[in-house]
């Protein structure tokens, strides 16, 4: 292929290959220094690591704490709620009953009077005592 790319070909392939990838001096010094970084970077996270994991066996987590006092936050507001809701019921239903009382009609003065009058001569003097009734003029 390289012949026909009218390239000259010298030596035999493997040994063209080698050359062309094996590794200079400093090809080798560059490889040894990035080799002390990673191992330096691994030192470093293993340090952070640590560090991390002792200030944690250090200090109690609050998390639960939290979620329990959340939690009864969310329960004092939910009942808050239905409290409103019955006591919005009961309006509406104390609303409710003074309409029909304003629905029913009404009893004249005289009649009102002349019920409460029976009531009370029924309770003094008994039933065959009562007075009759006087008619209206």
């Amino acid at each position: 292929m390289a012949k026909r790319m009218k390239f000259s070909v010298v030596g035999l392939p493997h040994y063209t290959i080698w050359h062309l990838y094996e590794p200079s001096v400093d090809d080798i010094r560059h490889m040894e220094e990035m080799e002390k970084e990673r191992k330096a970077k691994e030192a470093e996270e293993a340090a952070k690591k640590q560090k991390v994991e002792k200030i944690q066996e250090q200090f109690e987590p609050k998390s639960s704490d939290w979620e329990k006092e959340k939690a009864e936050v969310q329960d004092l507001v939910q009942k808050a709620k239905n409290e409103e809701k019955e006591q919005e019921k009961k309006r509406k239903e104390e609303q409710k009953a003074k309409e029909e009382a304003k629905k029913e009609p009404k009893k004249d003065g005289a009649e009102a009077k002349q019920e409460k009058r029976e009531e009370v001569i029924h309770e003094a003097w008994g039933v065959d005592e009562k007075e009759k009734a006087v008619p209206k003029q």
